[in-house]
C-alpha cells in the first residue's frame, strides 16, 4: 500500500492510518501533498499529534 493522502483529504482516514506515516513520509522526506505543505492535514498532524488544542498553544 501506498500513500492515502486522497483519503486523508476526503476524510476516509486519519494521517496515522496510512502506513507511510511517519516512516517513510515526514516533513523531512514528504511522500505526499498531504505531508509537502506546511498547511497539509498529515504535516500538521506530525508536528502536533497528541496535544490537545490548548497544548499547542
Amino acid at each position: 500500500p501506498g500513500c492515502r493522502c486522497g483519503d486523508v483529504i476526503t476524510g476516509r482516514c486519519l494521517p496515522p492510518e496510512c502506513p507511510l506515516f511517519g516512516r517513510v513520509c515526514t516533513p523531512v522526506y514528504p511522500v505526499g501533498p498531504c505531508m509537502v505543505s506546511s498547511e497539509g492535514s498529515c504535516q500538521a498532524h506530525f508536528r502536533y499529534r497528541g496535544r490537545t488544542a490548548e497544548a499547542a498553544t
